[in-house]
Formats: C-alpha cells, structure tokens, sequence
C-alpha cells in the first residue's frame, strides 16, 4: 500500500488493487479509517464522497473535514500520483505536507495534462460527438 501524503496525524495511502474512481484510503493515529472518493467533472474537483472501510472504525466528522480540505487543496497531485501507480505503474514517492499555505497549484498545467488523458482514453471529445450526430 503506498503512501502518497503526510499531514498532520493523517495518512493517505492508495491499495495496489485499486479501482475507478481516483480515491484515497486514509487512515490516523488511532488507525481510524475512511476512503475518500475524488469526484472529477472536467478536470476539476467537484465533490468528494466519504465511504466507511470495513473492518475499522471510521474518522470523526471534524476529522474528516481537515482530510477534505487537503483533499481540495491537493486533489491534483493526488490525481497525478494515481495515474502515475496505476496507469504507469511507476513508484510514487511520499511527502510530508505540514502546512496547506505551502500550496503551489499550476492549475492550467493540470487541466492540460487532464485533458491529453481525456483525450488519449476518450479520443472523442464531446463537441466532436455532438458534431457527428448532425
């Protein structure tokens, strides 16, 4: 199971036998546990499902809102890491996040490497579609 973050008592870690949609399993120093889903619409974060793991025992509310709110400031190297883990298969290295104010998004580049996925897995693009039932 590799680790992708470290914030605060938090970490966040992908299984090796994951599936769609991106998500993160997170656990805490209690080994209280939760699997957030990424809901991407766009390349944009646009909500986050939060889902029991069986077998542990789930993060406290206020809990899972501090995870959430890395969740947002950091969705886009969450979702890199996972490309990288599960389409590329490559390592993916860990890091230690002690303040979100740290943060430095280049969000065109990320919507831009989005959008080559969208297009490499999804070669039509939806105007092309729309375009083609004309």
């Amino acid at each position: 199971m590799p680790q992708i973050f470290k914030y605060l008592k938090f970490i966040f870690s992908f299984l090796s036998n994951e599936h769609l949609p991106p998500h993160v399993h997170v656990s805490d120093e209690d080994d209280n546990r939760n699997v957030f889903d990424l809901i991407i619409i766009d390349g944009i974060l646009a909500d986050i499902k939060v889902r029991h793991k069986a077998g542990y025992k789930p993060m406290s509310e206020k809990d899972q809102g501090v995870v959430k709110a890395f969740i947002y400031a950091y969705y886009a190297q969450i979702v890199t890491k996972w490309f990288e883990y599960f389409v590329l298969q490559k390592s993916v290295k860990s890091e230690t996040i002690r303040k979100l104010e740290n943060l430095t998004v280049d969000t065109q580049k990320f919507l831009g490497e989005m959008q080559n996925l969208n297009e490499r897995f999804y070669p039509k693009s939806r105007k092309q579609a729309k375009r083609g039932k004309k």
